[in-house]
């Protein structure tokens, strides 16, 4: 009688645990919409107005996306500082953030005079974990926007 109960117990375990891998699931809906409530919007070009005599300010783009969502950013736009006698160079933008409960979420770009007069490009990426090609990633939509820097 026990041998029975214990594999009855055994197998009822074994057939009702069920492990989902979400990273196969295709998601479609994603999206990704920058804009900036804090520049002014020219047609396809967002204006930023430096500050007079600022060594450096920063601006804000804002993002709409999926809740929890992680965007990359990255812009072919840099600065650079001499440290040491040595010449370092940075992107104006970091690397990653994400998104709130709700979808929304925030970047700051850096800016410093040496950039006054340039449009700068701020891309935002999503990215897709690949479960066939050993957990790569592959980029699956990106976003562009355009700010001058005045």
């Amino acid at each position: 009688m026990k041998k029975i109960l214990i594999i009855s117990l055994i197998i009822s375990i074994l057939l009702g645990c069920k492990k989902e891998n979400n990273l196969d699931l295709p998601c479609n809906d994603m999206f990704l919409d920058l804009y900036s409530d804090q520049l002014e919007h020219n047609g396809d070009i967002y204006v930023f107005d430096y500050p007079d005599n600022a060594t450096n300010s920063y601006f804000k783009v804002d993002y709409n996306s999926l809740p929890t969502q992680r965007i990359y950013w990255s812009s072919p736009d840099s600065f650079y500082v001499v440290m040491f006698s040595d010449t370092i160079w940075t992107p104006v933008v970091n690397f990653s953030t994400y998104a709130d409960d709700n979808g929304i979420g925030h970047q700051l770009v850096y800016v410093n005079p040496t950039l006054i007069g340039d449009t700068l490009n701020i891309i935002g990426s999503i990215w897709e974990l690949s479960v066939e090609e050993f957990y790569t990633h592959s980029e699956t939509l990106a976003r562009e926007i355009l700010i001058k820097i005045e």
